[in-house]
C-alpha cells in the first residue's frame, strides 16, 4: 500500500511540473481610424477621398466620411491608404497590411454595380489578390449608390490557409460604405 501511495505521489509531481503547453500568439485585428482612397485619372488628375473616425468607435459620428465624385465613362486607378490616429497621431498601417498581404483581401462593391466595374490589380506572395490598388471603371450612365469597401482579415486557422480570394473567410477589419456620385 505504502509503495502505491508513494508511486501516486510521484506521479502527481511530475504530472504537476509538466510545462504548460505554449500557446501561440493570435493575429489580431488591425484597429483601423483613417482610410484614404486616391482616384487617379488617364490625364494623371488624381482625387482623394477620406473616412476618418480619430477614437475608432462605430457610435459616435465620424470626422470624416466623404462622398466619392467620380466622371462617367472613365478610366481610374485607386490606391488604398490606411491609418490609425487613436493614440494621438497618425500612424500609417498600408505596409503593415502589406508586409501581411498573405492574410487581408479588400473586397468592392459597389451598389448598384451597373455604375462602376473593379479590378485589384495587386497580389500576394500566393497570387492572391490584395486589394490595396486597383482599376476602376465608371459606366455610361450617371447615377448614385455606395461603394462598400470590406478589408477582410484571413490568418490561418489550425495550421490551414484560410485566403483564397474569397471574401466569406476570416473577420471584417473594416466595413465602410462609401457614398457614390458618378456623373
Amino acid at each position: 500500500m505504502k509503495q502505491l501511495f508513494f508511486s501516486l505521489l510521484v506521479l502527481v509531481g511530475i504530472l504537476a511540473c509538466k510545462k504548460d503547453l505554449e500557446v501561440e500568439p493570435t493575429d489580431d485585428n488591425e484597429l483601423i481610424t483613417t482610410v484614404e482612397l486616391v482616384f487617379t485619372d488617364a490625364a494623371s488628375v488624381s482625387r482623394s477621398f477620406k473616412f476618418r473616425d480619430i477614437d475608432g468607435d462605430s457610435r459616435t459620428k465620424p470626422e470624416a466620411f466623404d462622398t466619392l465624385q467620380l466622371a462617367r465613362n472613365t478610366d481610374y486607378t485607386v490606391a488604398i491608404y490606411i491609418g490609425d490616429e487613436s493614440k494621438g497621431s497618425l500612424e500609417d498601417i498600408t505596409e503593415d497590411i502589406l508586409e501581411e498581404s498573405d492574410v487581408h483581401l479588400f473586397v468592392y462593391k459597389p451598389m448598384p454595380a451597373s455604375l462602376l466595374s473593379v479590378q485589384i490589380t495587386d497580389s500576394d506572395k500566393n497570387g492572391l489578390p490584395i486589394g490595396l490598388k486597383a482599376t476602376v471603371k465608371t459606366q455610361y450612365v450617371s447615377g448614385s449608390g455606395v461603394l462598400q469597401l470590406l478589408l477582410k482579415h484571413q490568418p490561418p486557422l489550425n495550421g490551414r490557409t484560410v485566403k483564397t480570394g474569397d471574401e466569406d473567410a476570416g473577420s471584417t477589419d473594416l466595413d465602410l460604405s462609401f457614398p457614390l456620385i458618378v456623373k
